[in-house]
């Protein structure tokens, strides 16, 4: 690791660089990553095609020395809603889900140095009413990193 203490914020900004870089021009399927939003919940037909990232809870992993420096690991849910054939929907869900994993995973394991790893946790394919063009999906990661609490 290049950096020896991270912070949430630093984090959230590595995250938010990756997903921002969802687009077709640049060899993805979607063009999520045009519009990324932090924390948003609910997002409204007309901001689709666009991203989430939401930050989870986060957990102590160590706590060692005097030092109030503590490895934690945070859970991150990286949503998308992308339009879709409303007869099929799940063809653009699994576009955006290939999109976000290869986003988060296609670089540096350890977001530049920023992070100790980064672990898939799963992926979702929202429930929807039929007849409606967007499809929403999210994707869990766990990120580790150490933080010093005198500096967060």
């Amino acid at each position: 690791m290049t950096n020896n203490h991270t912070t949430a914020s630093e984090v959230v900004a590595a995250l938010a660089e990756r997903i921002a870089s969802i687009s077709r021009p640049n060899g993805f399927e979607t063009d999520i990553g045009l519009r990324l939003f932090r924390g948003r919940r609910a997002v409204d037909e007309s901001a689709v095609p666009c991203s989430v990232l939401i930050e989870g809870d986060d957990s102590v992993l160590d706590q060692t020395g005097r030092l109030p420096v503590v490895k934690l690991r945070q859970r991150y849910v990286l949503a998308a809603y992308v339009a879709c054939d409303a007869n099929n929907p799940n063809d653009a869900a699994h576009a955006a889900i290939r999109d976000l994993k290869r986003a988060i995973f296609g670089g540096a394991p350890n977001l530049g140095g920023k992070v100790l790893v980064v672990t898939y946790q799963g992926r979702d394919i929202g429930p929807r009413a039929d007849g409606v063009p967007v499809v929403f999906v999210t994707v869990e990661i766990d990120v580790d990193y150490v933080e010093d609490l005198r500096n967060p």
